[in-house]
Parts: structure tokens; C-alpha cells; sequence
């Protein structure tokens, strides 16, 4: 249950909140309200870091101690399963080009064969216009045992292996292989170091294609 001081300093939150809405620090008077609130606000932030700050520490500590037993058991299967998965990716490979060049094996033989086929059958045509018959039969014969031992030589299609849940996938990476020639759009910009640069030059710093600006806020140190 939430103390007295806890619910005052929680219903004064959403109430300076409120007063700075319709604030305008216009003069002095406004002014020094203004910097009342902002003393006020310091304090009531103290409030909930003493109210929250322990609570959130002690999630943080269980939720790191929880993470860290979860991996004691979870890091070997990671391992077993970063071991595993090339042992599959391998065959599944291996057998996709076998498969792959028994098609093209199959392809290219059953081009050869309508080849002879054609060829047999123009010949015979020929040889039928010239009366020639029996040479004509022969050539058909001929052509169907050339075509038989033509496909008798392909290979066997095997069969696609079955992994339930397991598929190739293709993962494409990168290399830098010569930084100075790798086009600006592909480049992001230091940030950690114009930030510090910025900071420590200030409005003597010049960066060509960056705007070097200045703001202005107010610090406070607030009172206990």
C-alpha cells in the first residue's frame, strides 16, 4: 500500500505538470515560479527514484541472475545446434546438385535421342521413296537400340530428401575489400566522434555538408 508522502508526491506530479501547461515566463515574477517549479520537480523526481530505484534494481539483479541460469543450459544447445545445422545444410547441398545434374543428364539424353529419332526417320523415308525397304527397317531398328542404350545411361533422379521443418536457405554476406571505393550511399556518418568534435570546438568547428548549431536550456541543481 502506498504511503501518504507517495500518494502527495504522485498527485503533485500531474499538478505541475498542469501548471507549466499554462505557464509564460514573461517577467520576473513568472519567472522565479517558473524556477520554483523546477526546484519543485528535481525534488519530486527524488521521490520516485528513492520510491522505484531499489524495486528496479532488484528486478534487474533477478532478471540478470534468470538469464544467466537459462544460458547455462541453453548455451550447449546453441553450440550443438550451430554444429548440427552445416552437418545438414551439407547433404541437403550435396544431394540438390546430384539430383540437379542427373535432370540435366536426363535433359541432354533425351535431346540426343530425339536427335536419332529424326535422323533414323528421314533416313528410313528416303530409303522407303528409293523401294529400298528392308534398309529403311534396318535403320529404324538401329535408331530404337541407339535411343534404348541413349537413355539406358542416364542416371536415376533421386529423390528429394525429406528433413520435416529443415530447408536450404541461401544466406548472402560482405566483405570490405577497398573502403575508399565503396560509394557514399553506403556509408553512415561517425556520430560518437562529430559529437565530440562539436563539443569541443563549439563555434569554431567547420565540418563540410554539416550545419554546426547551438541550443540553449536551462540547468538546475535543485534543492533537498
Amino acid at each position: 500500500m502506498e504511503n501518504e508522502l507517495n500518494v502527495e508526491a504522485k498527485r503533485d506530479a500531474l499538478a505541475v505538470l498542469s501548471s507549466i501547461k499554462a505557464l509564460a515566463v514573461i517577467d520576473q515574477p513568472s519567472l522565479s515560479l517558473a524556477n520554483g517549479l523546477l526546484v519543485r520537480i528535481k525534488a519530486l523526481r527524488r521521490n520516485f527514484d528513492e520510491e522505484f530505484n531499489p524495486g528496479i534494481a532488484e528486478a534487474f539483479q533477478h532478471h540478470r541472475t534468470l538469464v544467466a541460469q537459462k544460458k547455462k543450459w541453453t548455451d550447449p544447445l546453441d553450440d550443438a545446434e550451430r554444429l548440427l545445422k552445416p552437418k545438414i545444410a551439407t547433404y541437403l547441398r550435396d544431394e540438390d546438385e546430384r539430383r540437379l545434374a542427373a535432370e540435366r543428364a536426363a535433359q541432354r539424353a533425351k535431346e540426343v535421342a530425339e536427335a536419332k529419332a529424326v535422323v533414323a526417320a528421314d533416313k528410313a523415308t528416303d530409303l522407303i521413296h528409293e523401294g529400298r525397304l528392308d534398309e529403311a527397317e534396318k535403320v529404324v531398328e538401329q535408331a530404337a537400340v541407339d535411343i534404348e542404350a541413349v537413355n539406358a545411361s542416364v542416371p536415376l533422379i533421386p529423390d528429394k530428401p525429406v528433413a520435416e521443418g529443415a530447408s536450404l536457405r541461401t544466406l548472402w554476406g560482405w566483405d570490405v575489400e577497398d573502403e575508399s571505393k565503396v560509394p557514399r550511399l553506403f556509408l553512415k556518418l561517425d556520430e560518437v566522434k562529430i559529437n565530440g568534435y562539436v563539443r569541443n570546438m563549439k563555434d569554431q568547428g567547420h565540418i563540410d555538408g554539416i550545419h554546426i548549431y547551438k541550443t540553449t536550456t536551462v540547468a538546475s541543481r535543485g534543492q533537498r
